[in-house]
């Protein structure tokens, strides 16, 4: 935080800070704030959460009939998926002081294309694990990564619409992905084609990795400081809180998202178009609660509007529970609008209180703690179905951890933004 009873303290450590962390893009220094740079560099979001994590639940029913899945191991691949992602965390965390946030970002994109090809290849219920564990552990990478360099240049009352637009890029991507994914079903006439899906979108993500390298070639973005791991975040202020109120999000994120498409199949016979077309209408969402929520929390406050987000939440859970087609589809938008706009949210309550440098150490060691209830999520959503039969119980367990969410966002402390 910089000392605000000391304007001129403040300058001189602006200016060496200036001359000690360069700029994020050598090729073009970040003076102000470019809405081209933001919007480019969140393709890498692309890659590492709408391909690399958000397609699979899409896909799911189509796999499990298929590869003959139980909803335990239906909800293994999300566990896998955030335990490999938590073990990159672990990684990016430690090293973030001796890379640069750029080539790390890199990196995570690489590794998550490797993991679409094997997705796209699989044949056995083993390789998809492999796959989906390998687009996890890139996505670390990315989303570690992405905000501070998306960010750098902008004034903090415009950090939470910028951080907001993060999601909104994958959100758009969102809604694109279901449509593909019935066009190209209905193009190989088989509405349980899954391989093909990947294999377009590994295509996707390739020329998505030539753009980001232009975007940062010569990169001259600095390394960030010693002194990460789990103990960082205890620079933030209301730590505890702010890491329960994670935890509970991740819980809930790994595992609504992981069974959406399987209740609406098994437990109330809908459709299969209609619940893929479902992920439109929650990438739609995401769209509009990124921007909306991102540009609120500005004005408002971060914890004040994340539990305006999360207490909305509740109420897709106990939507899903009612069986028909237009409570499933105001469940996805609702969830949509709220669930998508949490990460970034959370990102800008970090990002207030930390100069840019710190940033992946602190948020990295807050993701730390995300993993280990991400991974739970789905494996006990999972165990449930198979013990009750249906999705109810997740869907009420789901609904009850929101509600605590939302009141840990309540007591969250509001920071003062410094510009």
């Amino acid at each position: 935080m910089k000392d605000r009873s000391n304007p001129s303290a403040g300058e001189d450590f602006s200016r060496r800070g200036a001359a000690q962390f360069p700029s994020v893009f050598a090729v073009a220094p970040v003076d102000e704030m470019s809405w081209a740079r933001v919007i480019l560099v969140t393709l890498a979001g692309v890659v590492s959460h709408t391909f690399g994590r958000g397609t699979m639940p899409l896909l799911l029913p189509a796999i499990a009939d298929d590869l003959g899945l139980s909803a335990t191991t239906s909800g293994a691949t999300g566990s896998v998926n955030m335990a490999a992602y938590l073990c990159g965390v672990i990684a990016v965390t430690y090293l973030a002081s001796r890379f640069a946030p750029a080539p790390l970002l890199k990196f995570g994109l690489w590794i998550t294309t490797t993991g679409l090809v094997v997705l796209g290849t699989a044949q056995t219920t083993w390789q998809v694990m492999i796959g989906t564990g390998l687009a996890g552990l890139g996505g670390a990478g990315v989303w570690l990564t992405m905000p501070v360099i998306a960010t750098a240049g902008v004034p903090a009352a415009q950090r939470g619409a910028v951080m907001g637009s993060l999601t909104a890029t994958m959100g758009v991507a969102s809604i694109v992905v279901p449509f593909t994914t019935s066009g190209l079903r209905a193009i190989v006439n088989d509405a349980g084609a899954w391989r093909e899906i990947w294999l377009l979108e590994t295509v996707a993500a390739a020329l998505i990795l030539m753009v980001l390298y232009m975007v940062l070639r010569d990169d001259a973005s600095p390394r960030l400081p010693s002194g990460s791991g789990i103990t960082a975040v205890t620079r933030l202020q209301g730590w505890k809180t702010a890491v329960f109120f994670y935890m509970a999000f991740a819980f809930i994120a790994a595992s609504w998202f992981q069974f959406f498409g399987l209740s609406l199949e098994n437990d109330h016979n809908m459709s299969r178009e209609f619940t893929t077309h479902m992920w439109a209408l929650m990438g739609a969402g995401g769209v509009i609660g990124a921007v909306m929520f991102g540009w609120l929390s500005d004005r408002l406050g971060r914890p004040r509007t994340m539990c305006l987000v999360t207490a909305s939440g509740a109420t897709t859970c106990l939507l899903v529970l009612v069986g028909e087609p237009w409570a499933a589809a105001l469940a996805a938008a609702i969830y949509g609008v709220s669930a998508m706009a949490i990460p970034p949210l959370t990102a800008a309550f970090v990002r207030d209180q930390v100069e840019e440098r710190d940033f992946t150490p602190v948020f990295g060691a807050m993701t730390i703690f995300y993993g280990p209830a991400s991974v739970a999520g789905p494996i006990t959503g999972g165990v449930l179905a198979d013990i009750t039969g249906s999705y109810q119980l997740t869907y009420i367990v789901l609904a009850v951890t929101f509600a605590f969410a939302a009141l840990a966002a309540w007591h969250l402390p509001r920071v003062e933004n410094d510009g």
